[in-house]
């Protein structure tokens, strides 16, 4: 098990939502403007990311399992590479669902980050079926910067507006 944060930015959206829907999961949430400061601190710079706006939301398992499970482990390929664990992936899914319904771009771009120096690596834009399908296979590396569309994907939005 590997502790990761779980970055989304929901593109362009301007206020936040936080799906009720979803059990053992909790959210934080900050609006990412054209002059917001930095996400991380300087070492953790993220320029590519920081440069995007909307609102960008964390996700992580709830108190009582946060320390025992998490969404991602490390892949067979070793570290950097990170797939979701199988119990998860239904979860994972429906978090990135749930945001591309809630952009008004039907954009999210993904941010899997641990506290270590980053490269800036950006990602051509991919639909949530291919990026899920990079999840299962271990081909997505944290502190990478993973654009998601939506792609004729038929979104239900339940949200509670904060």
């Amino acid at each position: 098990m590997i502790l990761i944060d779980f970055g989304i930015i929901c593109r362009e959206q301007k206020r936040r939502t936080v799906p009720k829907h979803i059990p053992k999961v909790r959210f934080e949430s900050h609006i990412r403007k054209e002059n917001s400061d930095p996400m991380y601190y300087d070492y953790y710079h993220f320029e590519a990311a920081d440069k995007l706006t909307g609102i960008w939301y964390f996700a992580w398992l709830s108190d009582d399992i946060f320390l025992e499970q998490s969404f991602f482990d490390i892949a067979d390929k070793g570290s950097p590479w990170i797939y979701v664990v199988p119990e998860w992936e239904g979860t994972v899914r429906e978090i990135l669902e749930f945001y591309l319904g809630s952009s008004p771009i039907h954009k999210i771009a993904v941010l899997p980050r641990i506290q270590d120096k980053s490269e800036n690596v950006t990602h051509e834009e991919c639909s949530l079926d291919e990026f899920m399908e990079m999840l299962r296979a271990g081909d997505v590396r944290w502190n990478e910067l993973y654009m998601v569309s939506s792609d004729n994907l038929r979104i239900t939005i339940r949200a509670e507006v904060k």
